[in-house]
């Protein structure tokens, strides 16, 4: 697991003088070590500096595809990156569901949480 979320080079070393980032990592690699048919991710780059944000997505990006991905996320970058479908909730409720290109299309959407100007395409 290590190996295949880059972080064989660092598998000897405790995983708190680890990035943040990378013990992100390591609890992604934990959680896929026991074989799990739904991986729930809770914000997974929150916190992480935006030069070390990229690595979990592209991680997440690599996940195998007979693991279902349940993403709960505010960064709609990473959103529309790898979702294939979207759930959006305002105040604990259903506001839209569909694909990233519906979403992004839908104005409600746009006005809540994208801005009316910002496109996701």
């Amino acid at each position: 697991m290590l190996e295949r979320l880059g972080l064989d080079d660092e598998a000897l070393r405790p995983v708190y003088m680890l990035a943040y980032g990378r013990q992100r990592l390591v609890e992604i690699a934990v959680s896929l070590a026991l074989s799990p048919k739904v991986l729930l991710l809770d914000e997974p780059a929150a916190g992480v500096p935006s030069g070390e944000s990229s690595t979990i997505i592209e991680a997440i990006e690599r996940l195998p595809q007979d693991i279902a991905l349940l993403i709960i996320e505010h960064d709609m970058d990473l959103v529309f990156r790898v979702a294939q479908r979207i759930t959006v909730l305002v105040q604990g409720s259903v506001l839209v569901e569909g694909s990233p290109e519906a979403i992004a299309a839908d104005r409600e959407v746009r006005r809540v949480y994208l801005g009316s100007a910002r496109r996701h395409e």
